[in-house]
């Protein structure tokens, strides 16, 4: 695991100034506390940071083949790079590390960028052809490792943030305002955007090539779902058995480490369900850690102690607190960008503690809702569809009687189309259109904001956005499915939890996100996936018995979440929060209507719904422009 950074001089032949690519270097030094390295190869320079945890002493990095001819910086982990090992020495390829790194060079040489397609695991990668001054950069399936570029001044930066990326092109840091309705719309901004003008992200499963001056970006790897009524078939014994034994490979691939491996245990089905596999595939007794919550609708410390007894874990516990709110000016240094939610915090506080405990290594149980519909838009959309052929008005006449509901369920119910596009992005937002607009209302924007935002409406997303396209063949439950994967997940929760353990130099593996895994389990019919009531996630639930304790295997999810509308409902605002959130600082930044806050901050206070996502999105947005456009 590392933090790679590089600039390409676009016009001439001339190296990198090493003191720029220093710069960079020091900028991601988190990432990798043990090791770094340069290399000035006109016109490129690469830096890298590296943590050391698979071949400590020979995995210095860049690294080259046997001639030099292609050179590399890798940040993640192949986790089959020993087949791939094997089959390049058969066919003549030399190895002088027992690294994943140096088989991704030999892969280069012998199928060219084909070679992305064969790596199965988390990956960004930089490498250089010297023959046919070539940059290759390329990002995993699932965006697990984050790649930011900027081209600016003659120059191509690219690094593992965004601000090491502004530095090599010698771009002043300014705020994509555009960037920051998508944030208050969508919670989180897709790929390519980010929160600085002229620095973008590059793609999951993407491949940007540059050569002789032109930059090229080509998708290798897509997930492809049947259509409706062609999934495979197979018996749920059957089909439950199968993922137990893809599950279980692809966990045990990621042991692949010479440091000890921890793991994340909530006491949730998913987290549970790895930490019973590392057990049995290891041997060994696992060290885990979960964060209670003195809020009981957030906290999960019980069934957390629970399932470690069960597992006979050494267990670690840690307790989040209001003043753990203090955290969100360190946390937003390392997000580089604004949030609507919390969950970076209790995220942060727990790799913390990985790190203090001596542990380079986590797993950790993401992925696992995306892949088989455990949050509770799946569900919720499954019961509102049925009344989708209803007039509207009709339709929000019954969201109005159903007080009970949820709000987003209450919202779909009276708001949706039959487009699943739409209606997806119902369910998931951050604020609505009316709260948005009294946000930014009388703030200047340098170009209108639609709907839904431009990356929503190209590839993959808007496969099938009119009648007979694509998405309108997959089944219900595949549409969410599709949709979730390839845009809440790479862009929201595998970016928050790679900026909060890398944060304290932990390297989190995900076995959910094995691609292998997603192309068997979309494969299968929706049923098999999906079940009903307690029983959502049927086929882990189905795979884990007798693995689990019972009330840990049927337990409904509950998610870890951090209690910031209680945050924002208390009576007087910590010292940093009430500075960022006055009406002055408010003016300064620009960025907001200052009695839209105003106002909103007073109803939520007073109990006129919950609006604690604009108030932290408010925040954290100040805390943004403190932090690195001050």
């Amino acid at each position: 695991m590392c933090g790679i950074a590089g600039v390409l001089d676009l016009t001439s032949n001339h190296p990198p100034d090493r003191a720029t690519l220093e710069c960079m270097s020091a900028r991601i030094i988190h990432r990798g506390p043990d090791d770094d390295g340069y290399l000035i190869e006109p016109p490129v320079g690469l830096a890298v940071r590296r943590l050391s945890i698979v071949d400590v002493a020979g995995g210095h990095m860049p690294l080259a083949n046997e001639d030099q001819s292609v050179w590399i910086v890798h940040n993640g982990e192949i986790y089959n790079a020993p087949e791939l090992r094997d089959e390049l020495r058969a066919r003549g390829h030399r190895f002088s590390t027992r690294g994943d790194t140096e088989v991704i060079v030999h892969a280069y040489e012998q199928w060219g960028d084909e070679s992305i397609t064969r790596l199965r695991g988390m990956f960004a990668i930089a490498l250089w052809d010297v023959r046919r001054q070539r940059l290759v950069l390329a990002r995993d399936r699932w965006g697990v490792k984050p790649l930011y570029f900027a081209q600016a001044n003659g120059r191509l930066a690219f690094a593992s943030e965004v601000v090491p990326a502004l530095l090599g092109a010698g771009l002043s840091p300014q705020a994509d305002l555009v960037s920051l309705e998508y944030l208050f719309d969508k919670g989180y901004l897709p790929a390519p955007r980010t929160m600085f003008t002229g620095v973008q992200s590059l793609a999951p499963a993407h491949l940007m090539v540059v050569e002789r001056g032109l930059i090229t970006k080509k998708r290798y790897w897509t997930l492809d779902f049947p259509r409706r009524g062609d999934h495979a078939r197979a018996s749920a014994a059957d089909a439950s058995e199968q993922f137990l034994s893809h599950l279980r490979d692809a966990v045990k691939m990621r042991l692949m480490s010479d440091v000890p491996i921890g793991a994340l245990l909530s006491g949730g089905l998913d987290s549970s369900s790895l930490v019973a596999l590392l057990q049995e595939l290891s041997g060994g007794r696992t060290a885990t850690f979960s964060i209670g919550f003195a809020a009981e609708s957030h906290d999960e410390a019980r069934a957390a102690q629970l399932a470690a007894d069960a597992l006979g874990t050494e267990h670690h516990t840690l307790q989040f607190d209001m003043s753990d709110f203090a955290l969100w000016p360190r946390i937003i240094r390392h997000m580089e960008s604004p949030q609507c939610s919390a969950t970076s915090i209790p995220l942060y506080r727990l790799y913390q503690a990985c790190h203090e405990a001596g542990y380079k290594v986590i797993l950790t149980g993401e992925g696992a809702d995306e892949l088989l519909g455990g949050y509770h838009w799946f569900s919720g959309d499954a019961r509102v569809r049925r009344w989708l052929w209803l007039p509207r008005s009709v339709r929000v006449r019954m969201a109005q009687a159903a007080p009970n509901g949820s709000e987003a369920g209450r919202r779909v119910l009276a708001e949706g189309t039959a487009n699943p596009r739409d209606r997806y992005f119902l369910w998931t937002q951050a604020t609505c259109e009316a709260e948005r607009a009294a946000l930014f209302a009388g703030i200047p924007m340098p170009e209108p904001y639609d709907h839904p935002p431009a990356p929503f409406r190209g590839s993959p997303v808007a496969r099938g956005t009119g009648r007979g396209g694509g998405l309108y063949n997959l089944a219900a439950l595949d549409q969410f499915l599709y949709l979730d994967s390839h845009t809440r997940l790479p862009n929201f929760i595998n970016d928050e939890v790679d900026r909060m353990s890398m944060a304290h130099s932990v390297e989190a593996r995900v076995p959910f996100l094995d691609h292998r895994l997603w192309e068997f389990a979309a494969a299968l019919p929706p049923n098999l996936k999906l079940g009903r009531g307690a029983f959502e996630k049927q086929l882990l639930r189905s795979a884990m018995q007798g693995r689990l304790p019972e009330e840990i295997r049927l337990r409904r999810k509950q998610g870890l979440t951090a209690p910031h509308a209680l945050f924002w409902r208390q009576a007087q605002l910590p010292a940093f929060a009430a500075d960022a959130m006055s009406v002055s600082a408010l003016k300064e930044t620009g960025y907001f209507n200052p009695d839209a806050v105003t106002t909103a901050l007073a109803a939520h206070r007073g109990g006129s719904g919950d609006h604690s996502r604009l108030l932290t999105g408010v925040l954290t947005t100040q805390l943004w422009h403190d932090l690195f456009l001050r």
